[in-house]
């Protein structure tokens, strides 16, 4: 087969895989280009695909295959393989660029690219593949010529670290300290580390790319592939370090670990790999042939060039500087205090005390406006003052309180005054009981739509119920069918309309924009709500994770804008990542100018070991409950990390030690979050038909009785707690008296210890059982018990450094 032939025949088949793949992927996340639903484009962001994306993949993969097809079998598979990964991962940017402009973080959207490269590389053994069927380049061609690539290397390192600020400080944000990262984040001997790696690596893969084509095209090419293959031992490294850190962990771990860090990886060397590529043409012409400078000298100058230019970068940059906290606000008129949070090495919420608040309790889905499957079963439970009184028994001091936007905005602009008085009533009842609120848009598949009768599903997809979420007016899902594939959060009309929600398309996300900002106008001056969560579990869209990252962290950036210009005083902004962190336990976190305000939580589902995809496939564990904590640690750097949702259902032999480990890694990261779910209806379609409507009290369908609660989830849930401490709290350990799934009767043990250097002293913690606790304390004055509903509150004012021990 000649050489135009092969060209002509490889970019065929890659045509091939875009048309079929669009054709048949039912959901759109599995193709090269996903296009479920309606085939005509509707909107730029479905155009700009079509004629920026294709167009570069498939004159990527000529000029790739064009610039090595001479090469032997073995030499030419492999290099058309990373080729078109390359041309893959700037496809999409660029695709992602002309999609979203203007869109001034050109780093990000580089990142962005980082979840290609998995699906790339599994694409690319095709085109590399067909290339085997050509007959040229059968000899593989001789040794490369002994030359030194430490020269190349080393300018493009110095260069990447110099600019790290900019560019490279846009990947490896959520390692920990130390180490190999491209990350000024990473710190200085992180930094240090991660451009040695990439320096070293490209000089070797450079050495091995010089030689793979005969013109400066393909020199400009092969470079650029050397700088690819430069960034993926970058995150083999990282992959080996965290191993090194976190141990082999659960079976899959390391494979997630693996798939983000490579294709991090990857994308970071395509993100500077423009600058080797420059780099290596000059090179390659004086080069071939001549002996090279000695080893040792290149290698000792390229090393000091990077230290250099390491020092320089950690000067210009430095740690990212933590946005300063507010001042404390002291209440007024009421006895719960108004929340912010401190960012920092220990970040925490804080009441105006100066007090670091543990906000523990459950969520309440009693409000949300579910379809309704079964006719005559209702698909919520009515909400009382009672639920809030049997909350406070448990010694919760938090609700996340769902609500839904089709309930607050049943037609553009116009607000339903009876429900909005619903969420007045239900926030005043919370308060009247010592709790806070956490006002949580509700969403679950975007809206309480089913599948309409008559829907021929796709292959692999099946009808589904309804559940809850958006109105109808703004549910833009151009035709795309309401099937859902593996679960109801993935289905081909769900992710259309969250990616039309993400780019805006009529206006639509404004709306809920404004929606915010009327709530924030609401409850803006009410210190008993202690913050907004824009938007529950968001779906990822069909572009992820350019959707899931930075048009998701636009939209809170919009959010927070409406909340602070309406609020009378900052409340607390809940950040959720996408759907993809409940289902997995990890995920790319939103990006967007939110994350430099001070009173920003950072608020994942921690339901590792509980209702992931792994555990619904019958798969291996891929996030156990503990490395779970520890990423969302990372994610979060600076900011508090609060568990909006969390919950294990199931057998109460095996529920329970999950249950028991869950609650140690919580007090260990001196964390809150909120039990999934108070109580749940029979007809609700997240309950299914059972014979309970699964909660912390569950509901007897047959006789509409409520049975006992479940007593695993209560003694977690109800073990004690600090709900305030002054200052800092530096360790935290509660084990629940009696047997696992026994009523409580006190703490078996229960220790804190804390730090303060002024501001208020009394520290607050919660006591479940009858009898009275008798606490052994360092550091604390005027120690008293107060009787409360279902325990004992034990107050004391703490100096300097406390410590309180029970049992």
């Amino acid at each position: 087969m000649g050489s135009r032939r092969l060209v002509s025949t490889t970019v065929g088949a890659v045509l091939v895989l875009v048309v079929v793949g669009a054709l048949i992927d039912p959901v759109g996340y599995f193709a090269l280009l996903g296009m479920p639903g309606r085939v005509v484009p509707a909107a730029r962001w479905q155009i700009v695909p079509l004629v920026v994306y294709v167009p570069l993949l498939l004159g990527g993969t000529a000029w790739v295959v064009s610039a090595f097809g001479h090469l032997g079998r073995r030499a030419r598979f492999a290099t058309v393989w990373a080729g078109f990964v390359l041309t893959a991962v700037v496809a999409k940017a660029a695709m992602s660029t002309a999609a979203t402009a203007p869109e001034p973080n050109v780093a990000d959207l580089l990142w962005a690219t980082s979840f290609t490269v998995p699906k790339a590389a599994l694409y690319a053994l095709v085109p590399a593949a067909v290339t085997l069927l050509a007959r040229t380049g059968d000899r593989e061609d001789g040794e490369p010529a002994r030359r030194s690539h430490w020269p190349v290397a080393a300018v493009s390192v110095s260069v990447l670290a110099v600019t790290g600020p900019w560019v490279a400080s846009h990947w490896s944000r959520d390692l920990p300290d130390g180490l190999p990262s491209a990350s000024p984040q990473g710190g200085a001997a992180g930094l240090l580390a991660g451009l040695v790696v990439v320096s070293l690596a490209l000089a070797r893969t450079q050495r091995t790319f010089a030689r793979r084509s005969r013109t400066a095209a393909g020199a400009f090419l092969g470079g650029w592939l050397a700088a690819l293959w430069a960034g993926i031992v970058l995150g083999a490294v990282q992959v080996a370090g965290l191993l090194i850190l976190d141990g082999p962990g659960a079976p899959l771990q390391t494979p997630a670990a693996l798939w983000i860090r490579l294709g991090e990886g990857a994308s970071l060397g395509v993100a500077f790999g423009w600058l080797p590529a420059l780099l290596a043409l000059p090179a390659t012409r004086r080069a071939f042939g001549r002996a090279a400078p000695r080893a040792s000298a290149a290698t000792a100058l390229s090393i000091a060039v990077v230290v250099v230019a390491t020092a320089g970068a950690v000067a210009l940059a430095g740690p990212e500087p933590a946005p300063s906290a507010r001042k404390p606000v002291a209440a007024q008129g009421t006895e719960l205090s108004p929340l912010r949070a401190v960012r920092g090495e220990r970040p925490r919420i804080v009441d105006g005390e100066d007090r670091q608040v543990l906000l523990r309790g459950v969520n309440v889905n009693q409000l949300v406006d579910f379809y309704v499957p079964r006719p005559g079963v209702p698909a919520t439970l009515p909400l009382s003052e009672d639920d809030f009184a049997q909350m406070a028994a448990l010694g919760l001091n938090v609700v996340r309180l769902g609500v839904s936007w089709s309930r607050i905005e049943p037609r553009p602009g116009r607000y339903d005054e009876g429900y909005l008085r619903q969420i007045d009533q239900a926030v005043a009842w919370a308060k009247r009981h010592g709790l806070y609120t956490v006002i949580d848009m509700h969403q679950d598949g975007w809206s309480n739509e089913p599948t309409p009768a008559g829907t021929s599903c796709p292959f692999g997809t099946s009808r589904m119920d309804g559940y809850d979420g958006a109105p109808a007016w703004a549910t833009k899902a151009d035709g795309a069918p309401r099937c859902q594939f593996t679960g109801r959060d993935i289905s081909p009309a769900g992710n259309r309309a969250f990616t039309n929600f993400y780019y805006d398309r009529d206006g639509v996300q404004g709306r809920l924009v404004k929606v915010w900002g009327m709530l924030a106008g609401r409850f803006g001056g009410d210190p008993a709500v202690a913050g907004f969560d824009p938007l529950n579990e968001p779906g990822f869209g069909e572009q992820a994770p350019l959707t899931s990252t930075l048009l998701l962290g636009r939209f809170h950036d919009r959010v927070l804008r409406a909340i602070r210009a309406a609020e009378s005083r900052p409340h607390l902004l809940f950040v959720e990542p996408s759907i993809f962190w409940s289902g997995t336990g990890f995920d790319a976190i939103p990006r967007g100018s939110f994350r430099s305000d001070p009173d920003v939580v950072f608020a994942p589902h921690l339901y590792a070991e509980s209702i992931t995809m792994d555990a619904s496939l019958g798969l291996p564990v891929m996030t156990s409950v503990e490395h779970g904590f520890a990423l969302a640690r990372r994610a979060a750097g600076d900011m508090p990390v609060w568990s909006g949702e969390w919950g294990f259902w199931g057998d109460a032999g095996s529920v329970a030690g999950r249950l028991r480990r869950y609650a140690r890694q919580e007090d260990d990261g001196r964390i809150g979050g909120a039990f999934w779910v108070w109580k749940q209806a029979c007809g609700d379609p997240q309950n299914g038909i059972e014979p309970t409507g699964n909660g912390l009290n569950n509901l007897d369908c047959a006789t509409g009785r409520f049975l006992p609660p479940d007593a695993v989830a209560v003694q977690e849930i109800s073990r004690a707690y600090p709900r305030a401490a002054p200052g800092v709290l530096t360790s935290l350990r509660s084990l629940p008296g009696g047997r696992p799934g026994a009523k409580p009767t006190g703490p078996q043990k229960f220790t804190l210890a804390g730090r303060t250097t002024g501001g208020g002293c009394e520290l607050d913690v919660w006591v479940p059982g009858e009898d009275r606790p008798a606490p052994a304390v360092t550091g604390i004055e005027k120690i008293e018990a107060t009787r409360a509903e279902g325990g004992w509150r034990v107050t004391g004012c703490a100096r300097g450094s406390y410590r309180l021990t029970i049992g």
